[in-house]
């Protein structure tokens, strides 16, 4: 019981923080567009990358110093490149951010993005396979209690947020909101890249 209070509580803590998977679901949940299954989809990365890190892939990985390296820098590329978008769109005219607001794009595209913007992420490695991995390793014979608990945690974060976006949505239709969330949402991403791109990986 101890290690799994310990996997949520530690899971949770790096969950809950700002990045690129939350601001990605919470657009999509504002928008009242497959934001359950993109939340699926970040429960099972992370369920999966944790695992892996408990299996020891993560210390084969940090004994690989060009596998981190590559890993940043793809991702700073695509984060880069993801709020440039955000940010010109927040500068169009008001009747094509309604536009945008209203597009619906198919499933398959969007759980790419998903994709995306979670294993093109070098601190979702660090965060989940890495330390969230060697942290269970330390409990032994418990350390799958923890592993569920950090699950536990990704399930009751992201599903929250999906649902949040998702009764908020009709309050949030205005092209001004749209325009500011866009432009909040690229600043906050160029500074995760930023972060990225200046801090030692290990």
């Amino acid at each position: 019981m101890l290690a799994f209070v310990s996997g949520a509580i530690t899971g949770g803590g790096l969950i809950v923080a700002v990045g690129a998977q939350n601001s990605f679901l919470l657009e999509q949940a504002l928008k009242r567009h497959y934001a359950f299954p993109i939340a699926l989809l970040f429960i099972l990365s992370d369920a999966i990358s944790i695992a892996l890190g408990a299996f020891g892939l993560g210390l084969i990985l940090q004994s690989h110093d060009w596998l981190l390296s590559a890993s940043r820098w793809a991702g700073v590329i695509f984060l880069v490149w993801f709020a440039l978008g955000k940010w010109r769109a927040s500068f169009q005219e008001e009747h094509l951010i309604l536009q945008q607001y209203s597009k619906r794009l198919a499933l398959w595209p969007l759980v790419m993005m998903g994709f995306a913007v979670t294993w093109l992420n070098p601190h979702f490695y660090l965060d989940t396979m890495i330390l969230m991995g060697s942290l269970a390793n330390q409990w032994q014979g418990a350390k799958w209690e923890f592993v569920f608990g950090g699950v536990c945690a990704s399930v009751l974060w992201f599903l929250s947020l999906a649902l949040v976006g998702k009764l908020c949505a009709k309050w949030l239709e205005k092209a001004s909101f749209w325009r500011w969330f866009n432009r909040i949402n690229a600043i906050l991403i160029w500074s995760i890249a930023l972060k990225i791109a200046t801090q030692p990986l290990s």
